[in-house]
């Protein structure tokens, strides 16, 4: 049994997901976003990349 994903953009349950943004805040909790193979294609989207993100974490461990 193949556990089910959320999709961001269609807001659907798929078995595949691929990860797009970590989206930070100062306070409260933060959100990661996820989006199905069909929702990569229609929107263009690419997968997240930490060193284009300007995350904090990756940055302090990069050097």
């Amino acid at each position: 049994m193949t556990a089910l994903q959320w999709c961001t953009w269609c807001t659907g349950y798929t078995p595949e997901t691929t990860l797009i943004a970590v989206i930070e805040t100062g306070s409260g909790p933060g959100a990661i976003q996820y989006a199905c193979p069909d929702c990569m294609r229609i929107y263009r989207l690419r997968p997240f990349d930490p060193a284009m993100s300007g995350c904090p974490v990756y940055q302090r461990h990069r050097t």
